[in-house]
């Protein structure tokens, strides 16, 4: 079955960027007046020895605990989360913009199960709220919204100008069959701050498509092989959403940032060749030369794998220095309060 294509893929043979200053923009918000879970059960998560690494944000590696997310029919169910994951979903933003104490941003990080009960008159997309509320009543959070000033890669359009077609505005006019927007699916498998994704097995039996979501990027629908031609389609994107969605899928150690400018909704076909990216078949810095970043010989082997399908489009990544928006955790307890 193909595996949805996440940063956590490669990202196990890269660090993480460091970032610089971080600065302040309060207020926070007033958690008492956040929507909440009507009740919840908050639990230590089961690791199983040896098993599968992934990213947990934050620049930790965890394994033996696959991060789920289900939302049905009023319940909540979070499976081996850590703060940082939590924290994201919570304020819909990537976990990698998370920082806070030394023991819930590295590897190993604790881990926790969800189970919770959405309030009759409640909302699934007040799921996060509530979150924010139940992180504030169990783990005692404060924090406050800053700017991490560092590495990160800009969207931006190439010389020749934007290769895209206008997202078609009115319901009932011909959408080519390019990526028909799906109905919602009934619950989430996994989730990247406010990206959620939902993975359906094809008839073979061995392969899988993958539909990944925000309100910025509508519903892309992810085909493909691991290590081979990675292919996305939306129907109805914006800039802002394509930057959210490379952000999560594209290997890379530094967050990306749509720096375009345009507005709008487009179609889109992404088509992305990780063959060069192959374990084993490029090598990866464990020291790299001052300047170079981590991993530099794999993260220049995927940015060029990545920018060969966005000029397609009009579009490409390139370093830049600069801040991006932050969750900065001034305080959270390791241990939960009792249920």
């Amino acid at each position: 079955m193909m595996p949805a294509f996440p940063r956590a893929g490669l990202f196990v043979l890269l660090s993480t960027a460091a970032f610089g200053q971080v600065s302040s923009n309060p207020p926070v918000p007033n958690f008492s007046a956040l929507p909440a879970f009507e009740v919840a059960s908050v639990r230590p998560a089961v690791r199983s020895p040896g098993g599968a690494v992934e990213r947990t944000g934050g620049g930790g590696i965890g394994g033996g605990c696959p991060t789920s997310l289900k939302v049905d029919r009023g319940r909540v169910d979070v499976r081996c989360a850590t703060i940082t994951m939590l924290i994201g979903y919570a304020f819909r933003i990537s976990p990698d913009r998370v920082t806070g104490p030394d023991w819930m941003m590295g590897a190993g990080s604790p881990r926790f199960d969800i189970v919770a009960k959405i309030p009759q008159g409640g909302s699934e997309r007040q799921v996060p709220e509530m979150l924010q509320a139940l992180l504030a009543d169990r783990f005692k959070l404060a924090f406050h919204r800053g700017n991490k000033n560092g590495a990160l890669y800009a969207l931006v359009v190439e010389k020749g100008g934007l290769k895209l077609k206008e997202a078609v505005p009115e319901v009932g006019t011909q959408v080519p069959a390019v990526a028909a927007e799906p109905v919602a699916p009934p619950s989430v498998d996994g989730f990247f701050g406010a990206v959620q994704t939902h993975t359906i097995a094809n008839a073979d039996g061995r392969t899988s498509t993958t539909m990944i979501s925000n309100p910025r990027m509508g519903t892309v629908r992810q085909t493909g092989e691991p290590f081979q031609i990675q292919r996305w389609e939306a129907a109805n994107i914006s800039l802002e959403g394509l930057a959210d969605l490379l952000d999560k899928v594209a290997p890379l150690s530094s967050p990306i940032v749509d720096m375009t400018g345009v507005k709008g909704r487009f179609q889109m076909v992404l088509e992305v060749s990780l063959r060069d990216a192959q374990p084993g078949r490029v090598s990866v810095s464990a020291n790299p030369t001052a300047g170079e970043g981590p991993g530099s010989e794999m993260e220049a082997v995927v940015l060029r794998a990545f920018n060969e399908g966005l000029r397609k489009l009009g579009l490409r990544l390139e370093r830049r220095k600069g801040a991006v928006e932050a969750v900065v955790v001034d305080h959270v307890e390791k241990t939960p309060t009792e249920n």
